[in-house]
């Protein structure tokens, strides 16, 4: 069993992950999304890490 506290800090590392893979799959298949795009996202995580 694990704290509420230390599950959402795992999931909030998983969907980091997920993004990451996510990239390299893109990269690999050449597409992927303006950097603009990618910062807000990156902002919206790292709001929700303060949290």
């Amino acid at each position: 069993m694990v704290s509420m506290e230390v599950y959402e800090k795992t999931q909030r590392k998983l969907d980091i992950l997920h993004l990451l893979a996510r990239g390299e799959k893109e990269i690999a298949a050449g597409t992927g999304h303006e950097l603009e795009d990618v910062l807000k996202e990156v902002d919206h995580y790292l709001e929700a890490a303060k949290a």
